[in-house]
């Protein structure tokens, strides 16, 4: 028999004695803590979008609400341009009827326009609350997933050198990932 391969001998049959390369729960251990930081990815993005959508739905909200007070001004210096026209007596040409029923339009449609413009602040201020819960809930489900990707660097690095420090930390960061992980859920 050569060297090398008497060596060869030599560690594996220390391996079988010693129980293989580590212990057998830890692949285990590492593709669980792989699937629950997967899952956890895959939540935090989720509400990462989600809180996009909503962030700009509030600047669709705000925008109309920007574009219906102009409606409004515009309107209210047309109401405000006829009734000085009428104070100061019609121009040449001008129709007092016209600028009564220009004056008399304006006016009526200002309440409706500012009640509507109300409901777009309010629109855009709901979604803007709803982004922030989101970002929060992403937030948190960011330091579960990275928990457990920590666990998972832990119970590998167990496999090689045998502590068992290393799997009580291991489990202790999965027990804090998942924590994280379910508040992220269920945060309001």
């Amino acid at each position: 028999m050569s060297t090398n391969a008497a060596k060869s001998f030599e560690e594996a049959h220390e391996r079988h004695e010693h129980g293989g390369e580590g212990p057998r729960w830890v692949p285990i251990a590492a593709a669980t803590l792989a699937v629950l930081a997967a899952i956890a990815g895959y939540f935090g993005n989720l509400r990462s979008t989600q809180a996009l959508v909503e962030k700009n739905d509030a600047i669709v909200s705000t925008t109309k609400a920007s574009d219906t007070w102009n409606q409004y001004q515009a309107g209210r210096v047309k109401y405000y341009v006829a009734t000085i026209a009428l104070d100061q007596g019609v121009g040449p040409g001008g129709n007092a009827a016209d600028l009564k029923q220009t004056a008399a339009s304006e006016k009526s449609k200002g309440p409706a326009l500012v009640e509507k413009a109300h409901a777009f602040e309010e629109e855009a201020a709901r979604h803007n609350e709803r982004s922030e819960r989101l970002l929060n809930q992403h937030e948190t489900i960011e330091v579960g997933t990275t928990l457990f990707e920590v666990a998972i660097v832990l119970v590998s690095i167990t496999a090689l050198v045998g502590s068992r420090l290393l799997p009580i930390s291991a489990g202790i960061a999965a027990v804090l990932g998942l924590g994280f992980f379910v508040a992220g859920l269920t945060a309001k």
